[in-house]
């Protein structure tokens, strides 16, 4: 941040006058000052857009390439809902941490346990076939869950 000093010197009019009218002053340049704030705002926004979209992404878990249906409406969900994912490879992630078939219905358990919930979220790739859904549905009946939704991506045209 700058700052400029003036100083006045006395007239020649005012010789006879003491030094002491001198007057000085003394003026803050803010543009400096304006720099930094404008600088820190776009750090905040950009780093709040980072986090949205993380938080956003380790919700959903792995990218797949979700089937279509027109009349499928949407799904009424809690923010903590548990995602289940599978893959077009067959793997299956619970929110975006990889969980083996094994062990699916305990770490299932605790998701629903963690949230005090009864609904899981199954998202699958188009590819993934009918009859591994219907086992991860078993699984996840048996682990507790009473509600499971099926996310698809709308048909619809705006």
């Amino acid at each position: 941040m700058g700052m400029n000093i003036h100083v006045e010197e006395a007239s020649p009019e005012r010789d006879g006058e003491a030094e002491d009218n001198e007057s000085i002053v003394a003026e803050i340049n803010i543009t400096p000052l304006t720099d930094v704030f404008l600088v820190l705002l776009i750090i905040f926004m950009v780093t709040s857009t980072a986090i949205v979209e993380s938080e956003v992404a380790s919700r959903s878990g792995v990218k797949v390439a979700l089937p279509k249906a027109n009349a499928a409406g949407a799904v009424t969900k809690r923010r903590t809902d548990p995602v289940l994912t599978v893959t077009k490879n067959n793997e299956l992630y619970l929110y975006n941490r990889r969980v083996e078939a094994a062990h699916l219905e305990d770490e299932i358990r605790k998701a629903l346990a963690e949230v005090d919930s009864e609904t899981l979220l199954l998202r699958g790739d188009k590819s993934v076939f009918l009859g591994a859904a219907v086992d991860l549905m078993a699984v996840a009946k048996k682990a507790g869950a009473r509600n499971i939704a099926v996310l698809t991506q709308s048909d619809r045209k705006p």
